[in-house]
């Protein structure tokens, strides 16, 4: 009985990226239209106070968003060994070994690693279940554990078929 080497599946980095927060950059934008059309249509300390308050409001808004969509990102390494994670408040590793169950959340945003009965760690898609990098993520999740328990792993074994007749060198009948 020989057993063919399992595919290991290459080392991977998936980025999870947030939705862009659309609102937040629609709101700055009308706030730098309105005060740049404040400070061209008026004249007056106080009405250019007000136009200049409102195009830095909408600068610092729109500089915040981006700030934010950069920062919120989450970083999964997967490896032959393990995992880690490295985003907003976490930086977490584990290996393939200590991984006793995974599960998605319905709406597949949400991806748990179990580490016996009590261990937990927890993968959140800020872009929703839909993120073709989150759906790429579980299938990697999935193939690291099949190739750390050997679930790809193809075995010879000669079959025998008790109808035929069998060399009796092989097979004793007695």
């Amino acid at each position: 009985m020989t057993a063919a080497p399992s595919p290991r599946p290459e080392p991977a980095r998936h980025v999870l990226k947030p939705r862009p927060p659309v609102r937040a950059f629609v709101i700055a934008a009308v706030l730098v239209l309105l005060g740049a059309l404040l400070l061209a249509a008026v004249s007056g300390a106080v009405w250019t106070a007000l136009a200049v308050v409102l195009l830095l409001a909408g600068l610092a808004l729109a500089g915040m968003a981006g700030w934010s969509m950069h920062t919120m990102r989450t970083f999964v390494d997967l490896d032959a060994e393990g995992y880690r994670i490295v985003g907003p408040g976490v930086d977490k590793a584990g290996s393939w070994g200590d991984v006793t169950k995974v599960t998605t959340s319905a709406h597949g945003s949400h991806l748990t690693l179990y580490h016996g009965q009590v261990g937990r760690t927890h993968i959140l898609c800020p872009g929703g279940g839909d993120d073709p990098e989150m759906k790429a993520l579980v299938a990697d999740v999935a193939a690291h554990l099949d190739a750390d328990r050997g679930y790809g792993e193809t075995i010879n074994v000669p079959l025998i078929n008790p109808h035929e007749p069998q060399d009796p060198d092989v097979v004793s009948h007695g």
